[in-house]
């Protein structure tokens, strides 16, 4: 008979990694579904704030200051919560809206898990910033190509004119010489003899 091939018992996965991976799905289509298809400067300031959000936690995981940032701040309102995407962003990465001395705030609960999320958001932030920065420095690259093509072009265009212009002087002075040469000299006056 037929023997099935051994496999060895599965073990559950780790409820740990299994909701780290979940947020990571969810920080990377948050990023790649709409923040990374804005213009490059959006794009870059809602990836490299939400890169300082979790970084500034993970270095100080115990400093409140840097577990939130208040909802009224310019730097968040314009680069994140304006930002298509930005928001789902940084519900995917573990912060969640609080209140703190009447004043809206997002926040992160440190735990272990919210660690884990936010080491794991910070890869793919840092990955999404170093695309959208290529794709920023190939577009300055072809905007100063198509510029110095165009001046290379005026260029020679200019050149081309000067020598079209040399070419018809040249033309023009050949032509009064043939005419000089072909016109019969002058009738009367001191060259036939007459006074």
């Amino acid at each position: 008979a037929d023997a099935l091939p051994y496999c060895p018992p599965s073990t559950a996965p780790d409820p740990l990694e299994t909701e780290v991976a979940q947020a990571r799905k969810l920080v990377l289509r948050a990023l790649d579904a709409k923040i990374a298809i804005q213009d490059d400067a959006t794009a870059l300031g809602a990836i490299r704030l939400a890169l300082k959000l979790a970084g500034n936690i993970l270095e100080h995981p115990d400093e409140g200051k840097y577990t939130r940032i208040k909802n009224s701040s310019a730097a968040f309102q314009r680069c994140l919560a304006k930002c298509p995407g930005g928001l789902e962003l940084v519900m995917a990465m573990g912060f969640r809206t609080a209140v703190h001395e009447f004043e809206e705030f997002w926040a992160v609960e440190v735990s272990p898990l919210a660690l884990s999320i936010l080491a794991a958001a910070r890869e793919g932030l840092a990955r999404y910033e170093s695309l959208v920065v290529g794709r920023a420095e190939r577009a300055q690259r072809a905007r100063l190509e198509k510029v110095t093509g165009s001046s290379e072009q005026r260029d020679r265009v200019l050149a081309d004119i000067e020598a079209d212009k040399a070419e018809r002087r040249e033309r023009a002075a050949l032509m009064r010489r043939d005419v000089d040469v072909a016109s019969p000299p002058p009738r009367g006056g001191a060259a036939n003899g007459e006074a």
